[in-house]
């Protein structure tokens, strides 16, 4: 049975929600995150270095706040984001240290904010500059990236996707889109605040043990996962090869709790699996937009040609997003006209279209389920728009946005 799929049409649509995910440090590593349903954009652009005249430098402070100003896709006012990186290096100052800072300390911390006007960065300075001359094992930068991570999580009144994150865990968040991942070989989802398996991958340790879909996670290493994002889950779950990590799961099915201890090992995650099926019809299980992932396929389909198949089928069950560039790429190799997908930023709107392809009329048919999400959904609604494939299978997650990664 042929169903719509349950989002916005692309054509002149609006789909994004812009996310403002802020790192404080400098890292370069590949794109990625192995089970993460979102859709990445990552602009490349140079950040203005403010310099605030103090032996403390705040700058990375400056330039969040300038990102969301710039680019978040609600309004929202400068003094309110610094109230949040005020009371932020106080309340995770307190979480970290306990004992450290008494109610009469936090009361004579929280006076600094009346003493300089409520748009200006000077009561960060002060405050950073107590708290260093309270504790001498407080540094400037663990103190910047509480106030960062407090800003970013004060988005989430108006965009529940703001997540932060620490160096360490951003490194590992960006390894998947590379395709190569240490980990226990699972694709999860959040639906519900809960952190769902979707699949496990062949021959890892999560298929081994028996990790099936629709088991739900419910701490790792002892850590509950309850108000925590995916991303932060999957930095908990992945980690050094060779290492253990122990997850306890809730399966609906049976209704029980269980508990399994899983060795990391360093994963290869496909990005497709084709086959020719009987009648010369093509089959590509595509299992995640990763950089060059659309290439690849353009080089499998040229090899599918030569064989002489006559229709393909793309299944994207299961598939929870990835990169925007990859899936417009993607589009382009079905569509030769006509927009694939409009992205409406604060200031600016941004338009793909189709372009020359000589499978623009080749027959298609693709499969969804409620697992397609993100960029799967904006490549199938846009395959749906232009006429140029089947839709089958079940209504689909319901995430066409895009988001924006800051790094500093």
């Amino acid at each position: 049975m042929v169903k719509k799929i349950s989002i916005k049409k692309v054509k002149n649509r609006i789909y994004i929600i812009i996310l403002s995910t802020l790192i404080f440090s400098i890292i370069t590593s590949s794109i990625g995150c192995n089970i993460k349903q979102q859709l990445f954009k990552i602009p490349e652009k140079t950040k203005e270095v403010v310099n605030i005249r103090s032996n403390i430098n705040i700058s990375p402070i400056n330039d969040v706040i300038g990102n969301i100003e710039e680019e978040f896709l609600y309004d929202i006012k400068r003094e309110e984001l610094i109230t949040s990186a005020f009371e932020g290096i106080i309340k995770s100052t307190d979480e970290k240290f306990p004992g450290l800072l008494s109610t009469q300390d936090k009361d004579e911390l929280e006076k600094v904010k009346d003493k300089y006007p409520e748009d200006s960065l000077d009561s960060i300075v002060e405050i950073i500059r107590k708290l260093i001359e309270k504790k001498d094992e407080l540094k400037s930068d663990d103190l910047i990236m509480y106030a960062n991570e407090s800003i970013v999580k004060s988005l989430q009144i108006k965009d529940k996707y703001a997540y932060f994150f620490y160096p360490e865990n951003y490194k590992i968040i960006m390894e998947d889109y590379s395709g190569h991942i240490s980990g226990v070989g699972m694709y999860v989802n959040q639906i519900d605040e809960k952190i769902v398996v979707v699949k496990p991958i062949e021959n890892t340790p999560a298929y081994r043990a028996g990790i099936k879909a629709d088991d739900v996670i419910i701490s790792v290493d002892g850590q509950s996962i309850e108000s925590k994002n995916i991303d932060e889950v999957i930095a908990l779950i992945r980690g050094k090869t060779g290492t253990k990590v122990t997850i306890i799961f809730f399966r609906p099915e049976t209704n029980k709790k269980f508990t399994k201890e899983l060795i990391r090992e360093e994963i290869e995650i496909p990005n497709l699996i084709i086959e020719i099926l009987n009648n010369k019809i093509g089959y590509v299980r595509y299992i995640r937009f990763i950089e060059g992932g659309a290439n690849r396929l353009k080089n499998e389909l040229e090899k599918l040609s030569d064989q002489g198949i006559e229709a393909l089928i793309l299944d994207l069950r299961g598939n929870t997003g990835g990169l925007l560039s990859d899936t417009v790429n993607l589009g382009q190799l079905f569509i030769n006209r006509g927009n694939i997908v409009i992205v409406k930023e604060k200031a600016d709107t941004i338009t793909y279209r189709g372009k020359d392809t000589p499978y623009a009329q080749f027959p298609l048919v693709v499969i969804v389920d409620k697992y397609s999400a993100s960029a799967s959904e904006i490549l199938a609604g846009a395959l749906q728009d232009h006429h140029r494939a089947k839709l089958v299978g079940n209504t689909t997650f319901v995430k066409g946005k895009v988001k924006m990664i800051f790094s500093l």
